[in-house]
């Protein structure tokens, strides 16, 4: 483990213990090495190394359901597509979730077509982690 020093300016260590408990972080130095694993997947991102995602979105059911639409677009991306979990959240909606692998841009303009389709009410799109050859990760 490796150890360094940390000067803030005043007033930001007051926000920084107010973040770890607000998060249940169990110390400052699980909150800190939370951020910085966050920046290097962000930069990772940028530098369109492979990752793992998450996609999640929600969408109406019954008579107007765009599952057809959405099966389209997931057939059409099923090499990059891991795990999907459908969970009917209360009378008319559902959520599915989707968990996918391949480079960044992919994935964005996969979740981006999800999103799209005419239905869908809500999304979301997050990046987990880079795969990278130096990281023990899958």
């Amino acid at each position: 483990m490796d150890r360094f020093t940390l000067c803030l300016e005043d007033g930001l260590l007051e926000k920084l213990d107010s973040i770890v408990s607000e998060r249940g972080y169990p110390s400052r130095s699980q909150a800190m090495a939370d951020f910085i694993r966050r920046a290097i997947v962000k930069r990772e991102f940028k530098d369109g190394s492979s990752c793992i995602a998450a996609i999640s979105i929600i969408y109406e059911t019954g008579k107007k359901s765009p599952v057809t639409e959405l099966e389209k677009i997931l057939e059409c991306n099923m090499k990059k597509l891991c795990s999907m979990q459908t969970v009917f959240i209360k009378k008319g909606f559902a959520m599915l979730v989707i968990t996918a692998m391949g480079l960044p841009e992919e994935l964005q303009a996969l979740s981006d077509s999800l999103r799209a389709v005419k239905g869908v009410a809500h999304g979301s799109f997050s990046i987990v982690s880079s795969i990278s050859k130096s990281e023990n990760i899958l």
